[in-house]
């Protein structure tokens, strides 16, 4: 459904009957809650019980079952952390999304945010609903954005919407606490006379009136922590008053500038004009739209204190649910609830069979004694340790003491058969609880404890979700608010080790310009909390995980795994262990004082760093083998110049080889010629040279 018309603001009666509606459409459920609380504080006899149970001569005995199996589901919280995560949209919505996380950390760290985290799922697993409040504080000495939790007993909510209370299903939901009339004063000085004149009629109001006969668990904490009397709405002994804080939302019309990478903004009449025409000249486009807007009432009885936009920059309610269960109304409630019958009937089982261990039956005849006391007198004296009875004479034989057998097998059966389903029913089996069990297998052990995991799977889904609201709200508040330059002291997670960011850091750039480094006021993200496994504690798994790993890798893997390994384990002493380590191992000593993006850009460097040595360390074997082929081509060019004087040398000596033996063969012929012409006595020819 799209709102095109904006409405209304309601007026005083308006906002009182939404008080009214509230308390009396939650008083059942609410009842039932405090009983479960009761269950678990260990007050599971009712006065009237009690003294029925006495009379009957059985001690109400309190066998606490509820105790340890919510206690169990309390301790898989507290041991499993779950981390609230803020991812970008884009890829420039990254890196700022790393700051962001570490400021959403900051923030709980600064409000003990994960004791605050574990008593609202404790409110959600006893009572059904539990509350934390994302706001601020007004006083500059301590942190301004942080973290509250509200006692569920004072918060109360639209009867027609869920729990989880989305302002687009409910109406309203407000606080109502008790405090001191000079506080409420103090925070509302132009309207302390118009107060006190409603203290005094509160105080004086007869029932059926505004204001008087709501009775809920918060008023009962109050007459039970004293003994003087007062209405639901003020207390005139003390002085102290019970105003409504109520939220609720109206419909406006409003301008807004879209941008392609997500962004909205919102174009407000109290933005200079420059601002604005920056903006629609940056966006993409520019949209109208009615759209829901939150306000906050602040009343005492018909005296309006004040009726306000919200101070926060969403238009959600400042108020996170914790649900545990939600019944077909969609009321919630606790795990006591569906326990509580069986942890009744085991204490009255057990009672009973205390009882019927430590009483006698006594059958005497009505003259058997002639005491002062009479039958009463011994059957008391019978019913006692050290009893002592006196009977006339002779009529001893007259008296039959029966001692009181032990329970019957099927009494026996059905008060295991209770406590069993106690387990069941809470998903918590024998195995989780440590107690014995008929379960020998290592797989069945775990089976066993995986199907107790499942049981509950449901309370921690709902966690996750709060949580995601948490930091929904934490991020808006983070973006609104924190405006400057800030340095965080951000602890790490792994090793515990401390770091410092400075958030919205003016930079000088070359050109002159001024940048802004960890801009938090800008970015889109997406809220995520981590998985967590409800058996062992997350760091254990990690670092058993990291053992097989490190007896399954190379040696040169194992280094950088070892030293991680050191970091997930809880040793004294571990950051000084960590420094003196990692140079033995190769690993170098991180600046804890660096941000993300300096981490990140420093890792950079160092790949690059690596790259460059890498491509130099090839050139420089480049080289060497060139210069290696061209030693091996010099040396085969000198052996073939080698080859070639030898070849030439033997040339040489061959031509004068065979001048010699033409020479010979000359003279030779010469010889034979002269013997020849002396022989016929012919003249000597002319021979040419």
């Amino acid at each position: 459904m799209n709102i095109t018309t904006p409405n209304k603001k309601p007026d005083i009666k308006q906002l009182q009957s939404w008080v009214s509606e509230a308390h009396w459409a939650s008083s059942t459920w609410r009842a039932e809650s405090w009983q479960d609380c009761e269950m678990y504080d260990g007050a599971q006899w009712t006065d009237e019980e009690k003294e029925k149970a006495t009379d009957a001569g059985v001690d109400p005995l309190v066998v606490n079952r509820t105790f340890p199996v919510v206690n169990l589901i309390l301790g898989s919280q507290q041991i499993n952390r779950i981390d609230i995560d803020a991812k970008g949209r884009t890829q420039a919505d990254s890196e700022i999304a790393q700051v962001m996380t570490e400021s959403i950390r900051f923030v709980l760290d600064q409000a003990n945010g994960q004791f605050l985290i574990s008593q609202a799922f404790k409110d959600a697993i006893i009572p059904g609903v539990g509350w934390l409040a994302a706001g601020l504080n007004a006083d500059p000495r301590e942190e301004q954005i942080t973290v509250d939790q509200r006692d569920w007993k004072e918060v109360f909510w639209d009867p027609f919407a869920s729990p989880w209370i989305s302002p687009r299903s409910c109406r309203y939901v407000f606080h109502q606490r008790w405090m001191d009339l000079s506080d409420l004063q103090a925070l509302f000085p132009e309207k302390t006379r118009g107060i006190q004149d409603v203290f005094n009629e509160l105080t004086g109001k007869e029932s059926g009136e505004w204001g008087a006969g709501y009775y809920d668990e918060a008023t009962d904490v109050e007459e039970i922590k004293r003994t003087m009397a007062g209405s639901d709405w003020a207390d005139a002994d003390r002085k102290r008053v019970r105003p409504v804080e109520l939220w609720y939302h109206t419909y406006e019309k409003a301008w807004f500038a879209m941008f392609p990478d997500g962004r909205t903004i919102e174009i407000r009449d109290d933005m200079p004009a420059t601002a604005q025409l920056e903006i629609v000249q940056a966006s993409q486009q520019v949209v109208s739209a009615v759209v829901r807007r939150m306000r906050v009432a602040v009343f005492l009885g018909e005296l309006l204190l004040q009726d306000i936009p919200t101070p926060f920059p969403h238009d959600e309610f400042p108020f996170v649910p914790f649900v545990g269960y939600t019944d077909r109304y969609g009321f919630p409630y606790g795990v006591p609830r569906q326990i509580r019958d069986m942890d009744i009937e085991v204490n009255k089982r057990r009672s009973m069979a205390l009882a019927l261990l430590k009483s006698r039956r006594v059958l005497a005849e009505s003259d058997v004694t002639s005491d002062s006391g009479g039958l009463q007198h011994l059957y008391e004296e019978a019913n006692s340790l050290d009893g002592f009875i006196v009977v006339d004479p002779g009529k001893l034989d007259r008296i039959q003491i029966i001692e009181q057998q032990a329970p019957a097998p099927s009494q026996v059966a059905l008060l295991q058969e209770s406590e069993r389903e106690i387990q069941e029913l809470a998903g918590t089996n024998a195995e989780q609880l440590g107690y014995e069990s008929n379960v020998t297998s290592g797989v069945a052990l775990q089976k066993r404890m995986n199907q107790a995991s499942t049981m509950t799977a449901t309370l921690f889904g709902n966690l996750r979700r709060s949580l995601k609201l948490l930091g929904q709200q934490l991020e808006a508040n983070i973006k609104g608010f924190w405006q400057g330059e800030k340095v965080l002291r951000v602890t790490d997670r792994l090793s515990g080790a401390e770091r410092f960011v400075v958030l919205n850091q003016p930079i000088q750039m070359p050109n002159g310009m001024v940048a802004v480094k960890n801009n938090i006021t800008q970015g889109k993200y997406d809220i995520v909390v981590t998985e967590a496994p409800k058996t062992d504690t997350v760091r254990e798994q990690n670092l058993n995980l990291l053992q097989e790993v490190i007896r399954k890798s190379p040696p040169e893997v194992a280094p950088p795994l070892l030293s991680l390994a050191f970091e997930l384990m809880d040793l004294p002493n571990k950051e000084i262990l960590l420094t003196k380590l990692k140079p033995l191992l190769g690993q170098p000593i991180e600046d804890e004082d660096l941000s993300p993006q300096e981490v990140k850009a420093k890792a950079l460097e160092q790949i690059q760093g690596q790259q460059e040595a890498q491509a130099q360390q090839a050139q420089l074997q480049q080289a060497m083998v060139e210069l290696e082929m061209e030693n091996k081509r010099l040396e085969n060019e000198k052996l073939l110049a080698e080859i070639e004087s030898i070849r030439a040398r033997a040339g040489v000596e061959q031509k004068k080889v065979q001048v010699d033996e033409d020479k010979v063969k000359l003279d030779a012929y010469k010889t034979g010629f002269e013997t020849q012409q002396k022989a016929l006595q012919m003249p000597e020819p002319e021979v040419k040279q």
